[in-house]
């Protein structure tokens, strides 16, 4: 059976997005994670922007935000959750401050990030020997 135009390109998508993880994967050391917690809204070095910036481009569902509690604060955290009221599911945790409520969703992304995605994922490293 001969593979149609889309089936080629969703493979080379799932290819794409595999390395693209795989590197920023080895880009996130503590010295990143340590970085953004000491100013969540930036100016950034190189390697944490480039963090940061697969983060925010993320698959919406399942994306952690932060909700206004209050005119001034508190802060909350809700999970983008398709179906359920208002799409949001709020996470128990209140913070006084935006940086605070920004520092715990990056460690939240963090877990999540370092349990889906591999460092030494053999599908992605032979991937361009087998091509």
């Amino acid at each position: 059976m001969m593979r149609t135009s889309e089936q080629r390109l969703n493979e080379l998508s799932a290819v794409f997005k595999r390395r693209y993880y795989a590197q920023i994967r080895k880009l996130f050391t503590d010295e990143v994670f340590s970085a953004y917690t000491k100013n969540p809204m930036g100016p950034h070095d190189d390697r944490t922007a480039r963090v940061v910036h697969a983060f925010g481009n993320a698959d919406v569902a399942g994306k952690e935000v932060v909700m206004s509690l209050g005119a001034n604060g508190p802060w909350g955290i809700g999970r983008v959750s398709v179906g359920e009221a208002g799409n949001l599911s709020p996470l128990p945790d209140t913070f006084n401050s935006y940086h605070d409520a920004l520092r715990r969703i990056f460690a939240l992304r963090r877990e999540a990030f370092f349990a889906t995605f591999e460092i030494n994922d053999p599908a992605s490293e032979n991937e361009g020997a087998a091509r």
